[in-house]
């Protein structure tokens, strides 16, 4: 039986005032280092702390590159670092994505099994929330099965995927620029799925995710979704567009009532308290 090589792999991850998490984040990869090329992170105009602990790693770890982005935005911050990365297979996380074990060995292991697949997206869990079986549950119906279902469509999710460096290539010049409101993960998806290629899901490439947007104020929350038909809308998928729209709305509701619920939940705790109410909505910064 003849061996098939396993692909390389790099990690891009876009990085906005992510002081609180980028220390784990990294350490989590660092764990995985022998199964990765180079980690590689997007300093996108961070005011806090950020800036200085990358400075720190990149200064102990030589597997870490460390690159600034000027132009505000993900797609920008994203851009940048999918154009240093040499693997044959780019990973794009979210600073609050704590990969667990054997997550870059999943990754490899099935792009070596899969040559079909141009692109994939593995499972995500909430670390923070309460009730995590009934969130993770309902997220994963809206994230996943309301795309498949409603749409026709496996889609990318950007704390947790993945795409082969020449569909990336494929695609690159193809995508909405940030005034188009879109998403930029679902762009992507939608533009491999014009050219014809596939993307799936990855067993054993595990991420645990902070549900911290689901802690956002409603109505910016609602101005996020707006995004979702949008995008569908923009990349040509009009009839796509008016399926998933009806989620969109019953999205907004649903985190409306949860994000109200979770004003009393200390993350920090995991517990609830009429003190934490008063805090407020959490801010949600995006690159």
């Amino acid at each position: 039986m003849v061996s098939v090589a396993q692909p390389t792999l790099d990690v891009v991850i876009p990085c906005y005032n992510e002081a609180q998490d980028i220390a784990r984040c990294l350490d989590l990869l660092l764990d995985q280092r022998k199964e990765l090329r180079r980690i590689i992170v997007v300093d996108n105009n961070s005011s806090d702390a950020t800036p200085s602990i990358l400075r720190d790693y990149a200064t102990r770890e030589p597997i870490i590159d460390v690159l600034h982005e000027t132009r505000q935005g993900v797609e920008f911050a994203r851009d940048t670092g999918m154009a240093h990365a040499r693997a044959d297979v780019v990973a794009r996380i979210d600073v609050d994505a704590r990969v667990q074990p054997g997550w870059a060995r999943a990754l490899r292991e099935f792009y070596a099994a899969h040559p079909d697949v141009q692109a994939g997206t593995g499972a995500t869990e909430y670390f923070d929330l309460p009730a995590r079986r009934f969130t993770n549950m309902v997220t994963w119906f809206f994230m996943t099965m309301s795309n498949q279902v409603m749409a026709g469509s496996v889609n990318l999710y950007g704390a947790n995927m993945s795409i082969r460096r020449q569909a990336w290539d494929m695609v690159k010049d193809h995508l909405p620029g940030r005034d188009a409101h879109v998403m930029e993960d679902l762009s992507i998806s939608l533009a491999l799925e014009k050219r014809g290629q596939k993307i799936d899901y990855i067993p054993g490439a595990m991420a645990h995710v902070s549900g911290r947007r689901m802690r956002t104020n409603p109505r910016d929350f609602a101005r996020y979704n707006a995004q979702w038909p949008n995008t569908y809308r923009a990349m040509g998928f009009s009839r796509k567009a008016r399926a998933i729209k009806p989620m969109s709305w019953l999205g907004n509701i649903l985190q409306w009532g949860l994000a109200f619920l979770l004003r009393f939940h200390d993350p920090a705790t995991g517990k609830f308290s009429i003190r934490t109410f008063h805090n407020g909505y959490e801010g949600r910064e995006l690159p």
